[in-house]
């Protein structure tokens, strides 16, 4: 098992205050490294930034547009274009493209619930029930379908703030990771069993989102706007923007 966090990964004073009132206040040098982060964000890596973000652009307006008329079709549109995308391994892309008209029904009453307010986490529980859908999927599907409060979750971000000090608190998140078998030389978000799934999805809904979000606000709050490489204007935060940012960072700078 792979230690759940690795702070050394991380330049001096990186780290959360976390107020009486609940308020996660990032330190000067974790906001610099977030804007830093977002503004170059380039993955794949070699993509170029600006090629990279227009793709997640591109893709976040068909996403918007499917969700426009959400039928059973269009939601296994959007699961299908987002596993394309986020790189779902082969065979689980190809029971996703395969998905039966019923799972496609499925489909679409997760993505209604991922979209209504309270019923997120039945969405993604309906989720991965579905052939092909993992938690990670899940979760960026949950992205891309709601950015303003949605965000993903693998096994770079889980990482990022399994490392991310809060101080008086000890560290951010507290996800499972695991290694995938012997030939693996990198470990994983722990979810292929019910009980790891469960303990993660729980961490992901109560502890990572919330953090999210609340590094978004104190960001706009003080005006420290990214600046997006694709539209070259700076940019309010979105949960979504500081989840890029951490995965960006900690896939070039952390321990795999």
């Amino acid at each position: 098992m792979v230690p759940t966090n690795d702070e050394s990964c991380f330049p001096a004073d990186i780290m959360l205050t976390r107020a009486a009132n609940g308020q996660c206040n990032p330190s000067r040098p974790l906001i610099n490294l977030l804007i830093q982060a977002r503004n170059g964000y380039d993955w794949p890596a070699g993509t170029g930034a600006v090629q990279s973000q227009q793709t997640i652009l591109n893709l976040e307006a068909k996403v918007r547009a499917y969700l426009a008329n959400l039928t059973p079709a269009s939601a296994h549109a959007i699961v299908e274009a987002i596993s394309l995308w986020a790189g779902n391994n082969a065979n689980s892309h190809d029971q996703i493209v395969a998905a039966l008209p019923v799972q496609q029904v499925q489909m679409q009453k997760a993505i209604s619930c991922l979209i209504t307010p309270g019923q997120e986490c039945i969405g993604i529980d309906a989720l991965c029930t579905l052939p092909g859908i993992s938690l990670v999927i899940a979760s960026k599907i949950f992205r891309f379908c709601s950015p303003n409060q949605g965000a993903a979750v693998d096994r770079h971000a889980s990482y990022f703030f399994n490392s991310l000090q809060v101080v008086g608190g000890g560290a951010a998140t507290h996800f499972v990771r695991e290694w995938a078998n012997g030939r693996h030389t990198t470990s994983r978000l722990a979810i292929y069993n019910q009980s790891n799934y469960a303990y993660n999805k729980t961490e992901y809904i109560s502890a990572y989102l919330p953090i999210l979000a609340c590094i978004a606000q104190a960001m706009n709050a003080g005006v420290a706007l990214y600046t997006c490489a694709a539209r070259k204007i700076q940019m309010n935060w979105t949960p979504a923007d500081v989840e890029m940012a951490a995965y960006y960072w900690w896939a070039t700078n952390g321990v795999r």
